[in-house]
C-alpha cells in the first residue's frame, strides 16, 4: 500500500510539474512595438504594468511606426495619423484607438509664463514669419505680456511625424498661410530649409525648448507639463482663448465623427465650447491575419489599454481617454485582431 501512495504521489507531482510548465512557457508572447512619441508616456506605462506578455514600445514617431509595422519589424505600430493613400500598407491590418490628447505649444521665453496665440500667429512663428518676440502681431494677442526684443528660437519634429501632421492641418483650418497635410516638417510648413532647431521625438522637442532660451515648439501635453514647462492658450473660432488639458481636448474630439474604419475625422475649425482645437487620437496598427499566440496577445494588450489602462492612467498623464462612440467602435475593431 505504501509503495502505491508514493507511486501515485510521484505521478501526482510530475502531472503538476507539467501542468506548471507547459502553460508557462508558452504564456508570456515578446510583443515589439512603436511609433506615436505623443503617445509614448501612457503605452509605455500600460507596457510596464501588463502582466500577461511582454510588451516593448519604442517612441520612435508615427512615420516609422507605420514603416516598421508595413514591414513587419513591429507585431503592432502607433500613429496619430492613418497611412497616406499613396503609402504602402500591410494587406491585412486595421486601426485600432487608443488614446486623445491636446497637442500643447511649449515655450520659454525670458519674463513671460502666460503666452496667447491664434493660429495665424502660431503659423508665422513657426514658419520665420515672425522672427522677433516682440513683434506687434504677437504683442497685440498679449497686451499685458513684457515680451522681450528677443530673436525667436523654433523647435521641430524631424523625421515623419503624427503630431506634426495634427498641428499643420489644426493651423492651415484655422487661418494659418502656406502650411499642407504632411508629417514631415519642411512639407507640412512649406519651406525646403525649415527655420529653427530639428528635434527627433516629442521628449527631444521638450528637453531642446527647456534648454533653449527664448524657444517654443509643440509636443503632447504628458511631456511637457512632466518637465514644468508653460504652454500658451491657443484662440478658437469663438475667439477664445482655451489652455491644452485633458478636459478641453475631450471636449473637442468627442465632438467629432467616427469613421467606419475608426479614425477620427476631426474637423479641426469646427466650435465647440470649451474645446481645444489643436488635439488628435492616437491608433494601433493591428494585424488582422497574423494569427497564433502573438495575435492573441496584441489583441489582449490593445483590449487592456483600452479598457483599463488608458482610462485609469491616461487623465494623470495629461491624456484624454475615449469618449463613449470612439471606445465602442475601438472593441469592435480590437475584436477583429489576429
Amino acid at each position: 500500500m505504501r509503495r502505491s501512495l508514493n507511486a501515485i504521489a510521484t505521478v501526482s507531482a510530475l502531472v503538476a510539474t507539467v501542468a506548471l510548465v507547459g502553460p508557462a512557457a508558452n504564456a508570456a508572447e515578446n510583443i515589439t512595438a512603436g511609433g506615436s512619441s505623443f503617445a509614448a508616456n501612457i503605452l509605455q506605462t500600460c507596457a510596464a504594468s501588463y502582466t500577461a506578455d511582454k510588451i516593448t514600445y519604442a517612441s520612435v514617431g508615427s512615420g516609422t511606426g507605420r514603416n516598421n509595422f508595413t514591414s513587419g519589424t513591429y507585431d503592432f505600430g502607433a500613429t496619430d495619423a492613418p497611412y497616406a493613400a499613396t503609402d504602402k500598407k500591410p494587406e491585412s491590418f486595421t486601426y485600432v484607438p487608443l488614446i486623445g490628447g491636446p497637442i500643447a505649444i511649449v515655450f520659454k521665453v525670458d519674463g513671460v509664463t502666460s503666452l496667447n496665440l491664434s493660429a495665424k500667429v502660431l503659423g508665422g512663428i513657426l514658419n520665420g514669419r515672425y522672427t522677433m518676440w516682440n513683434d506687434d502681431e504677437i504683442k497685440a494677442l498679449n497686451p499685458k505680456a513684457a515680451l522681450p526684443n528677443k530673436a525667436i528660437n523654433v523647435v521641430y519634429r524631424s523625421g515623419s511625424s503624427g503630431t506634426t501632421q495634427n498641428l499643420a492641418n489644426f493651423l492651415r483650418g484655422n487661418g494659418a498661410s502656406g502650411y499642407k497635410d504632411s508629417g514631415t516638417w519642411a512639407t507640412a510648413s512649406a519651406q525646403s530649409t525649415p527655420v529653427g532647431i530639428s528635434a527627433s521625438n516629442a521628449q527631444a522637442v521638450v528637453t531642446t525648448v527647456t534648454s533653449t532660451p527664448n524657444s517654443i515648439g509643440y509636443a503632447d501635453l504628458s511631456d511637457a507639463a512632466s518637465k514644468g514647462l508653460p504652454f500658451a492658450a491657443l484662440r478658437n473660432p469663438s475667439g477664445a482663448f482655451v489652455k491644452p488639458t485633458v478636459a478641453s481636448a475631450s471636449k473637442f474630439l468627442a465632438a467629432q465623427k467616427v469613421l467606419p474604419n475608426g479614425i477620427l475625422d476631426i474637423d479641426y475649425k469646427k466650435n465647440v465650447a470649451g474645446g481645444y482645437n489643436a488635439s488628435l487620437v492616437t491608433y494601433a496598427l493591428a494585424p488582422t491575419a497574423k494569427g497564433g499566440a502573438k495575435g492573441v496577445a496584441i489583441k489582449k494588450f490593445l483590449t487592456y489599454v483600452i479598457n483599463s489602462c488608458a482610462p485609469a492612467k491616461g487623465p494623470a498623464l495629461n491624456y484624454a481617454p475615449l469618449a463613449a462612440s470612439l471606445k465602442a467602435k475601438a472593441l469592435a475593431l480590437v475584436a477583429t485582431v489576429k
